[in-house]
């Protein structure tokens, strides 16, 4: 979780404690610990839904149901860093 005031307030901190979900805080000083998931993430959402602004409880609901049946694929199938090396094919070896 971010460190910034306007993420932490009460009401979070009683959903998640109602919940069972623990908060945990990034390193502080740290800006560039959660660079990678923000990119992808950023690049995840404008891929499925474009720039453009979503209003209403109807939008939300479909918006809900893309993200579930997505995310699986984005999360296990995808990678989150850059690739080091690639190594050519046995044959080629």
């Amino acid at each position: 979780m971010d460190n910034g005031g306007e993420f932490v307030n009460n009401k979070l901190i009683e959903y998640c404690l109602g919940h069972g979900i623990e908060l945990t805080r990034s390193r502080p000083y740290r800006k560039n610990d959660q660079a990678w998931i923000e990119q992808k993430n950023g690049a995840v959402v404008r891929k499925l839904l474009g720039y453009r602004r979503f209003e209403g409880l109807a939008a939300a609901r479909a918006i809900t149901r893309l993200y579930g049946t997505s995310r699986l694929f984005v999360n296990f199938f995808q990678p989150s860093f850059k690739r080091c090396a690639r190594l050519p094919p046995a044959s080629i070896r």
